[in-house]
C-alpha cells in the first residue's frame, strides 16, 4: 500500500462507494457518501480500493487518519494498513468504524491501546418513538411543542428545487446569530449544507422546511439521506432561536415524514459539544454507533 493508491472523492465516484456501503452496511453517519463529499472543505477524503476492499483517509488540519477497510475482513490487507498508518498518518492513525477489528488488535496487538471516541459516536433512535412521542419520558418535549403551536401557525413542505435559494439564505441568518460560536466544526457545518443544497439531486438529498405565519418564511430545516436500508441519517437540521421550540418540532415532523420508510433515524454525534449532548439525550437513544482508534505513535 503506497500513498499513489489514494485519489480524492469526487462525484463522480458516488456510485462507487454506494456500492461498497450497500454490499457492507454502514452504521456510522462518516460512513455515507454525502457526508464524504460535504465536509470536502473541512476533511478533504480520498480513497483506495485494494482487493475489493475499499479504504478511506480524511485529513484535517495537515493530519492524515486512515479508515479500517471495508470490505470482507482480510488480515493481511489490514496489517498492511496498519503498517501504512506508521508512516502515513498524523496522532490518529485508523479509525474502526465496525467492531470487528476490535477483538484483532487485542490478540495480534495487545500493546496498542484502542480508544473509544465518545464525542464522535452516533445517536440512534426508532423512527416510531420520534414521530409519536408517547409516554412520560418526553412529557416536557410534548410541552414546548404544544407552546410552539399555540403561538404560531406554521406549514410542513418537502424541500424542492425552488426551494434552493431561499434555503441558503435561512442558513446564512442562522449562521449570522451563531458568529461568537467558537466551535470550529460547528462553524464549518453551514458551508457543510451550502454544499449538500449545491449537489441536492447527484447527492440524493431529501428533507423538509417548516414555513412560519403568517409570513411564510423558512423557520427550519432538516436534510436527510438513507444511510442503510433501515436507517436514515440527518445530515443538517438547522432552526432561527427566534421561534422558541422550532427545534422540537421539526425533530417530530421529520420523524413522522420517515415513519414507515425507516425503523431508525441516526442523529449524528454530539461532537463533545455540552448543549448539543444534552439535546440528543434529551431524546432518549436506544442505540450508539460507535468509532474507535488507535494512535500512530502507540502502534506496536
Amino acid at each position: 500500500m503506497k500513498k499513489t493508491d489514494f485519489k480524492k472523492i469526487t462525484l463522480e465516484d458516488k456510485p462507487l462507494i454506494d456500492d461498497y456501503f450497500r454490499r457492507f452496511p454502514q452504521y456510522h453517519s462518516e460512513h455515507n457518501f454525502l457526508t464524504l463529499f460535504s465536509w470536502e472543505h473541512y476533511a478533504p477524503c480520498e480513497y483506495a480500493v485494494i482487493n475489493d476492499h475499499l479504504i478511506l483517509s480524511n485529513t484535517i488540519n495537515g493530519r492524515s487518519t486512515c479508515h479500517a477497510p471495508v470490505g470482507e475482513f482480510d488480515p493481511a490487507l489490514f496489517e498492511e494498513l496498519i503498517s501504512f498508518a506508521k508512516k502515513n498518518t498524523g496522532d490518529c492513525a485508523i479509525a474502526f468504524y465496525e467492531d470487528k477489528y476490535i477483538p484483532y488488535m487485542h490478540l495480534y496487538h495487545p500493546e496498542t491501546p484502542v480508544y473509544h471516541s465518545r464525542g464522535c459516536s452516533d445517536y440512534y433512535y426508532r423512527t416510531k418513538e420520534l414521530a409519536e412521542l408517547s409516554g412520560q419520558k418526553y412529557l416536557n418535549i410534548r410541552r414546548h411543542i404544544n407552546r410552539f403551536n399555540t403561538k404560531y401557525q406554521y406549514t410542513v413542505e418537502t424541500i424542492k428545487p425552488e426551494t434552493i435559494p431561499e434555503l441558503h439564505d435561512m442558513l446564512d441568518k442562522w449562521s449570522d446569530t451563531k458568529i461568537a460560536d467558537t466551535n470550529t466544526v460547528l462553524n464549518e457545518e453551514v458551508r457543510a449544507a451550502h454544499t449538500a443544497l449545491e449537489n441536492w439531486h447527484e447527492l440524493g438529498c431529501e428533507g423538509l422546511v417548516i414555513r412560519v405565519g403568517p409570513r411564510n418564511k423558512i423557520g427550519a430545516a432538516a436534510i436527510w439521506g438513507e444511510m442503510n436500508y433501515e436507517t436514515a441519517v440527518i445530515h443538517f437540521e438547522k432552526g432561527l432561536a427566534q421561534y422558541k421550540g422550532i427545534y422540537k418540532v421539526i425533530n417530530q415532523e421529520t420523524a413522522r415524514q420517515l415513519l414507515g420508510k425507516y425503523t431508525w433515524i441516526n442523529r449524528e454525534s454530539d461532537m463533545d459539544v455540552a448543549g448539543l449532548r444534552e439535546a440528543k439525550l434529551r431524546y432518549h437513544p436506544e442505540k450508539c454507533a460507535k468509532i474507535w482508534y488507535i494512535k500512530r505513535k502507540e502502534i506496536s
